[in-house]
């Protein structure tokens, strides 16, 4: 499923990696991505930035997959996801 929040977290992190976007799905892990902790700040400060939300600190340490980072985004975005 594409829809604009995963579009800018894979934009996101091609930009970040210099990767190719097709490389990046949601059940990749950023371990296989192979983002240090640099990467990630980055990454994090690129989708606080373009997206206007804030991820709080102890739900980037829970952070493993792509999907995870669709996720959150999905539901900072839009809290009413987040009871579901």
């Amino acid at each position: 499923m594409s829809d604009a929040v995963t579009e800018q977290v894979v934009s996101a992190l091609a930009k970040v990696k210099h990767i190719p976007r097709e490389t990046i799905t949601p059940d990749g892990t950023l371990e296989s991505l192979k983002l240090d902790s640099l990467d990630t700040i980055t990454l994090l400060f690129e989708l606080e930035e373009g997206l206007g939300v804030t991820i709080p600190d102890d739900r980037v340490r829970s952070l493993r997959t792509v999907g995870d980072v669709i996720d959150i985004i999905r539901q900072l975005k839009d809290p009413a996801i987040a009871g579901t």
